[in-house]
């Protein structure tokens, strides 16, 4: 195959982040096309996508396009799959993965239909080589396959990513409901962190430090693929490393060791800074963000500009709720009297919670962690005044 050939490329990304993932492609220098709650389209060559699979913050996957069939029936995927020149794509010597989704009458499980894909690979193999390869049920070094069966059309992809891309390897102790590196690069993002150089970043209940880490990564200018190796494209035939050489160098030289950013992070568990920390020292960071051990009312704070950024629990279970509105009123209080001058926000999973903190947000942004809807709440924090709407009430009276 002909690697230097455009295709359509599919970016995947955990919904609520695809506003962020277009921001990014833009930024690269790419055209948003195909937009859906957990995806974007571009068009693109291999080189494209490994670029993508370098810098991209807030995706999961890339997706490079290889065929488009009509069909009706999980007989007719696997014929379709079998068509496929897969031996001219995968090498014969590593184990391929496949993932994909079903979504049609005649399937109840994606399971049986992804059985299907490998199948047909595997007998195409066969057929044209002589010889089965393996198939794994993990990507780990595996050359990977992606389909998207919807209604009457199915979609096949080669996976260039493998393992996804929001494993960064730095967080291997997770604190308490951690948040994923995508979703915490997303949100910083839809922030507009940092507003201006100088901005600060303050991060009270931290947990595992996921937020600061992705914070200081984006100070940098540090691509987050940038010490990664394992990709799943790097085992495609014919893909000339030379091009991967050529991009990581590039990344390297836009990368700065030691920008001039505020980054801090509090908790008030002293095994959750711990954890934190380890978590930053492998994410290269450890230097750039100061460590607190502290309740989040006494955060050090610097001067304005700053970001004020809050990950609190949401009251999932039984009864918690209740027991959270006075966190909840508190983190309020504390914006109104410590954070004058600054911007805040909250991710929340719970609205009425989130109505707690008493201040009216400049913007109510949905993203989900996991498969919690939660919304991302915005604050500017004005200096001499409790609640930004008592601002525009005083702008009012004096027209």
């Amino acid at each position: 195959m002909d690697w230097s050939e455009k295709t359509q490329i599919v970016v995947t990304c955990g919904r609520g982040c695809a506003g962020a993932l277009q921001g990014e492609l833009r930024a690269l220098g790419h055209d948003p096309q195909e937009i859906s709650p957990t995806s974007v389209g571009i068009e693109g060559d291999l080189r494209d996508a490994m670029r993508l699979n370098l810098w991209l913050r807030t995706a999961n996957r890339v997706l490079f396009e290889v065929a488009g069939f009509e069909i009706d029936s999980a007989d007719e995927l696997y014929a379709a799959a079998r068509e496929l020149p897969w031996e001219a794509w995968l090498p014969a010597d590593a184990p391929f993965h496949v993932h994909g989704v079903a979504r049609h009458e005649s399937i109840r499980d994606s399971r049986f239909a992804v059985l299907r894909v490998k199948d047909a690979i595997a007998d195409r193999f066969v057929e044209r080589t002589g010889a089965r390869p393996d198939s794994t049920s993990a990507p780990d070094g595996a050359a990977c396959v992606a389909f998207f069966w919807d209604g009457e059309t199915v979609r096949y992809f080669l996976d260039t990513s493998g393992v996804p891309l929001s494993h960064r390897g730095y967080r291997w102790k997770p604190w308490t409901a951690p948040l994923r590196e995508t979703l915490a690069a997303a949100i910083l993002l839809e922030l507009g962190w940092p507003k201006t150089p100088a901005e600060a970043l303050i991060g009270p209940m931290c947990g595992s430090g996921t937020l600061a880490i992705e914070a200081a990564w984006i100070a940098q200018n540090r691509a987050p693929g940038l010490e990664r190796e394992d990709y799943a494209f790097r085992r495609l035939n014919g893909v000339d490393d030379r091009i991967w050489t050529e991009l990581v160098a590039e990344a390297r030289a836009r990368f700065q060791a030691a920008p001039r950013a505020w980054i801090a992070a509090s908790d008030v568990a002293p095994p959750a800074i711990a954890c934190a920390r380890d978590n930053a020292a492998r994410a290269g960071v450890e230097r750039l963000i100061r460590f607190h051990t502290c309740d989040f009312r006494d955060t050090p704070l610097p001067k304005p500009p700053a970001l004020v950024l809050m990950n609190p629990a949401y009251g999932e279970r039984l009864g918690e709720s209740q027991a959270l509105e006075e966190l909840y009123a508190a983190i309020g209080a504390y914006f109104k009297s410590a954070c004058q001058g600054m911007r805040a926000a909250v991710l929340t999973g719970n609205p009425s919670l989130g109505r707690r903190i008493g201040l009216h947000p400049v913007r109510r942004l949905p993203m989900w962690n996991a498969d919690i809807e939660c919304r991302l709440l915005e604050y500017d924090i004005y200096e001499g005044t409790r609640d930004a709407r008592l601002l525009r009430k005083h702008a009012a009276s004096k027209v």
